[in-house]
This record gives C-alpha cells, structure tokens and sequence, in this order.
C-alpha cells in the first residue's frame, strides 16, 4: 500500500476520511472531428438505419456502427472492444488528449477542488497515472506492475453533422461513448489494505463491477469488497454508483448482492431504464415516481439517487442528507459540464449562482407533491456553454455526493 497523506492540519478534513473504489482508468479522449468520422462511415459501409451492435465490438465497422446508434439516440455508453490493437487503430484517426478516468479518480479530482482530499483505490499504475495524479490523493493499490490499458473516450458535441452512406444524420444533443478493452479493471483485484481503509473511512463509494465479463470474478470481487465493508465504523456511509455493464446480467446480480450492503445507490438515467426494460419519458412525475420506487425496491438501499440531465431526485433515509447530497452533485457536475478538466473552487460557487432549468423545477415540484416527504428532488442547472464536457459527469457527480455527505459526517 502506498502511504497516506500526511495528516491534514488542525481543522482541515483528512484524506482517509473519504475512500473512493474501486477502479481507475487512463482515458485517451477523441478531439471530435466530423469530417473523419463521416469518412469513416463511408468507408466501411455504415448507415443511419443500422441497428446498434450487441456484445464486443469485434471490428471498426462495429465500432463505428455502435458510435452512430449513440449519435442518433443522443444518448452516452460503454463498450467493450474485443482488441487493443482495434482500439488503438481506431483512436489513431484523431488527435487526443490523456486524462485520468475511472469513478473513482474523477470523483477525487473533483472533490480536491472543493478543498476535500481523498483516498482512492487503483488497480493499475503507469507513467501517466504517477504524473496526472496529485500528490495529495492517498492511494491505496493491488497493482503489482506497471500497465496501460487506455480508454478511447468519443465525446460529441450537439449538432455535430456526420454523412454515412445513406444519408446525414444531425446529433441533437452532446453525450460520450467510452470504449474499453481493459484487464486490470476487468480482474478488478482489490488490495487487502481496501479494508484497513475502510475501517478509517467516514464515507466509502463502491464503483467499478462494470468492467467485469466473467461471473467466477464478479462473485469473488463482490465477495472481497463485502468482507472488507464488514470492517467500516457503525456512523459511516457507502455510496455505491453503477455504471454501463459490459455483460447486461451482471447488473442485476450486483444489484441484488450488493445493493442492501450499502446506504446510497446512484445511477442515471440510462441505467434506470435498463434496468426496467423500457423507456420514461424523465418530464412525467408519476412515471418517474413509479420507475424509482421500482428500483428502490429492487435495490434494497436506504436510499436511492437518480440523476439525469433535466433533474436529480432522492428517494428514501434521511431528508436533510438527501437533499445536500442532490445539490452537491447537481452543482458541482454543472462546473464541470460547463468547466471540464480546468473547473476551479471560484467555478463551483458561481455555478451555484446558476438558475435552474425551468421544466426541471416544474418537475422537481410535482414529484415532491407526489412523494411526499419519501422522495426529494432539484432541478438540474443552466449552464451558459455551448461547447460542454459530457466526459466524467456522473463521476463528478458522485464526487458531490460523497464530499456533501463527509461534510455531514464531521
């Protein structure tokens, strides 16, 4: 285990007072470019009409077919890529830029701007993670040797235009696809020294069983992180955020193994839907009422988050906790949508001077009337960009969530 951070002066929160699993990532991030993706299109065939690829993505024609699904919907995902060598050709058509990714690690940059440091856990190093990550964020790691498994990131923007070879399709809204073929996070080991983190922890997010594709190694990883959440103190609480699962089922299993071990569950609005089978219209209170209490249901938490891009909303545990935690995620997500990599603390507050959409708080209204004192929820911001990030909301998200739950828990 790396060591801790030193301890944080008389007054300042400590770093291992938040504990951030379980995966991280080193992400090559697509400038966006119509023209080669167009040309890309052309080149191997690919049309609008062409339904989205199910399982690895096993050639760049698959690949960009999977792309152009998520450029028509609007909508963001993960896939996996059944070779680096696909990948790596495929991100060679662009020019990129190298960030640090995973739940947890966007998580802990975001919170380091609000002044709250962190302990994350990897499961892999690099040159790049030992440079882009600040000194001041403990870890805690099961990487036992130098690898680099990196993430192509496609992010595009709204109203980018692309011609494939039957016709020209206009995205409507901006969103990002990650591709990955990674093994340190599809083996996800975690370090025995996870649970002397724990048992130091006032808050502790789960994240990261996504990656898995084996279920021998989802069995053993949910079996390891639940032995070490046996050590956590009586008063602190664990976040779990779910994400796009490379292997649909293992999303219920996590789910139903997971789900009643920890205080908060966390996922948007995607991962709703999948796991209902059906679409919601997000604008339609009883609708959503009736899908989240489904999923509270099913999740077995105290409490339930789900947040999207009109709205986040709570349901279930404590009031108080429940609406800081929707309002620090919902405001520090705003900074990075607007801000990217370069958000700032002065960001931050003036995102929260930012108004809120007005059918998010037409919404947030109505459901509250619906739900009563069982559910709370904030409208999402408006954020005056026309050039937004889409890469690491969620994470930042839940980096709101955690930094206003330790704040509670001091």
């Amino acid at each position: 285990m790396a060591p801790l951070a030193p301890p944080a002066p008389a007054g300042r929160p400590a770093a291992e007072e938040v504990l951030l699993g379980l995966g991280n990532t080193v992400d090559e991030e697509i400038v966006w470019d119509d023209r080669t993706v167009s040309g890309l299109l052309r080149h191997h065939g690919v049309r609008v009409g062409d339904g989205p690829v199910a399982g690895p993505l096993g050639t760049e024609a698959d690949l960009l077919r999977a792309l152009l699904a998520h450029l028509r919907d609007g909508d963001g995902g993960e896939h996996f890529v059944a070779s680096k060598e696909l990948l790596a050709g495929f991100a060679g058509h662009f020019r990129s830029e190298i960030t640090l990714g995973g739940t947890n690690v966007r998580a802990a940059l975001a919170m380091r701007v609000l002044g709250r440091p962190s302990t994350v856990h990897l499961v892999s190093t690099n040159e790049h993670t030992r440079r882009l990550l600040p000194p001041d964020i403990a870890v805690v790691s099961s990487a036992e040797q130098d690898s680099l498994d990196l993430h192509v990131i496609v992010q595009f923007p709204v109203q980018a235009v692309v011609q494939a070879v039957d016709g020209t399709l206009t995205t409507s809204r901006a969103n990002r696809v990650i591709l990955t073929n990674d093994v340190p996070n599809r083996e996800l080991v975690i370090a025995e020294e996870f649970g002397d983190a724990v048992a130091r922890a006032h808050v502790v997010l789960v994240s990261g069983f996504n990656s898995t594709q084996e279920p021998p190694v989802l069995e053993q990883r949910m079996a390891d992180v639940l032995r070490h959440l046996r050590r956590r103190s009586p008063d602190a609480v664990v976040v779990y955020e779910h994400g796009a699962f490379h292997v649909p089922a293992f999303s219920d299993r996590v789910r139903e193994v997971v789900g009643p071990h920890v205080d908060v569950w966390c996922c948007n609005e995607e991962e709703l839907q999948a796991h209902l089978g059906h679409t919601v219209d997000l604008l339609d209170p009883p609708q959503v009422l009736a899908a989240a209490r489904k999923l509270h249901a099913d999740v077995g938490a105290p409490t339930l988050i789900v947040h999207t891009r009109h709205w986040a909303l709570a349901l279930g545990g404590q009031v108080a906790r429940r609406e800081a935690m929707l309002r620090g995620g919902t405001e520090l997500a705003a900074a990075r949508y607007g801000c990217g990599d370069a958000l700032t603390a002065q960001d931050v507050a003036e995102a929260r001077r930012w108004p809120r959409q007005a059918d998010g708080e037409e919404f947030a209204t109505c459901l509250q009337r619906l739900g009563g004192d069982e559910v709370s929820c904030v409208a999402a911001l408006e954020v005056p960009t026309s050039r937004p990030t889409t890469i690491g909301l969620g994470d930042t998200f839940v980096g709101g969530v955690v930094a206003a739950v330790a704040s509670l828990s001091r």
